[in-house]
């Protein structure tokens, strides 16, 4: 009987070793899935944000002596990763669902987008092209639902800083691809198809690596030389609005830098600002010229005035619902026929993100994007009382699409990682994402209080 009792005994401690051993096993394995999983995941959100960067595909498949020719191929490779942003929709589809329905304005600017096929001068371009920018807006919202602040600022650090270091390399060892031989001689366009590309995307990551460091200056070994290296390709590619973009972001960065640390020195701040601006807007009025030379400028912003003022006539033709979206300047005999006549050259684009959307969409489109512009900087502004180290990518990147907008086509554009970010920088403010604290506790928006006057660490 006591041998009977004792054989039991040891059964079950070997049972029990057993199973123990088999939930460790599977633990492990559960571990080592989930890495993996996380790895092929991080590694397909890399290829996409490469992918909408428009690095290398544009230069290599760009016939420069027909720059109207459009490649099959460029176009075919933007199914896969919109087969991509699929499936990773699926995988956070709640969060995607929830954010979007925080920010009725975004989904309305994108309706009225599909909706412009109904009067559009080419409706079955606008239907594909209002697909595209629906997909290029649904990746902003799994980016948003997917990553945390931190997350979100440290993985575009990444993209921006493979593709400096990539375009310094192509600029080196392959120069009749890297550096401008015709127009602009000796500019350097690095991995894209011209120069003024390369110094907006190059502008953008200086501000990029500014607001990765400051949410993890753990990481300044890598965001800091980083920066100097954008900065870098900004001055090679010789585009006097990227660098004047990039100073003014270095210059808002030490501003929220200053400002979060020091509360004795806010009102300065405050009021420096408020007297840099009214000068820059007191010389632009009383002494435009001399203000525009001052950034190696002319009054006619390189051509772009003429093109806006033969724009403005043509938007006049349509002003509340516009000529469809993605379609002005298709057709060469079509809706721009008279203001490429009038300016003599075949000009792309409007060179303003405004004015572009009123030519798609009309007064109703740009009203809506205005409101959604509105409520994000607001929202951004906001996180100066609540907000953590975030506070330094929702001010800055807002800051600047509105600055690029002005010169560039990037307000609710189809495979751009600018309206990418724009998207899901005000998914995130608009769904009052927890702040972002590197020392602290991220309590919910709401729950966090500003009673205090204790300097917030930078």
């Amino acid at each position: 009987m006591i041998r009977r009792l004792t054989r039991r005994r040891k059964a079950k401690r070997i049972m029990a070793a057993t199973q123990t051993y088999t939930q460790a096993h599977l633990q492990q394995r559960n571990y080592a899935l989930a890495g993996i999983f996380r790895g092929v995941e991080n590694l397909i959100f890399f290829l996409l944000l490469f992918q909408f960067s428009t690095a290398l595909i544009a230069l290599f498949l760009t016939d420069f002596n027909n720059p109207e020719y459009q490649s099959p191929l460029a176009r075919m490779l933007w199914y896969p990763g919109y087969a991509a942003i699929f499936v990773m929709m699926l995988r956070t589809l709640p969060q995607v669902v929830r954010l979007a329905a925080f920010n009725p304005l975004l989904i309305i600017c994108v309706l009225i987008c599909g909706v412009s096929f109904l009067w559009s001068v080419d409706p079955a371009v606008t239907l594909r092209r209002a697909v595209a920018v629906l997909l290029t807006t649904v990746f902003g919202l799994v980016l948003a639902a997917r990553y945390d602040w931190n997350g979100l600022v440290q993985r575009l650090g990444i993209v921006f800083g493979a593709t400096a270091i990539l375009s310094l390399l192509i600029g080196i060892l392959l120069p009749e691809y890297g550096i401008m031989q015709e127009i602009h001689q000796g500019a350097w366009r690095g991995a894209w198809v011209e120069k003024n590309y390369m110094g907006g995307f190059m502008a953008k990551g200086v501000i990029v690596m500014l607001c990765a460091f400051a949410m993890r200056p753990d990481r300044a070994w890598i965001w800091l030389p980083l920066c100097a290296l954008c900065l870098l390709m900004v001055l090679l590619s010789t585009s006097k609005t990227a660098l004047l973009i990039s100073l003014i972001g270095i210059g808002g960065f030490i501003a929220l830098r200053l400002y979060r640390r020091y509360v004795f020195i806010r009102p300065i701040l405050i009021l420096c600002m408020l007297l840099v601006l009214a000068t820059i807007v007191g010389m632009l009025v009383f002494a435009p010229d001399f203000t525009f030379a001052l950034i190696g400028k002319e009054r006619t912003l390189t051509g772009r005035t003429d093109i806006w003022s033969g724009l403005i006539a043509s938007i006049k033709t349509r002003p509340w619902l516009g000529h469809g979206y993605g379609v002005y300047w298709l057709d060469p005999l079509g809706s721009s026929y008279y203001v490429r006549l009038q300016l003599e050259w075949g000009i792309p684009s409007a060179h303003n993100g405004w004015l572009e959307t009123w030519l798609s969409t009309g007064a109703l489109g740009v009203g809506a994007f205005a409101l959604l512009f509105i409520g994000t900087i607001i929202l951004a502004f906001d996180r100066l009382r609540k907000g953590g180290t975030e506070t330094y990518w929702v001010i800055l990147s807002t800051i600047m699409f509105l600055g690029f907008s002005m010169s560039e086509s990037t307000i609710l554009q189809q495979n751009d990682l600018s309206w990418v970010m724009f998207v899901a920088t005000s998914a995130k403010l608009f769904a009052f994402e927890k702040p972002f604290w590197r020392d602290r506790v991220r309590l919910p928006y709401f729950l966090v209080k500003r009673t205090d006057y204790t300097p917030l660490p930078i």
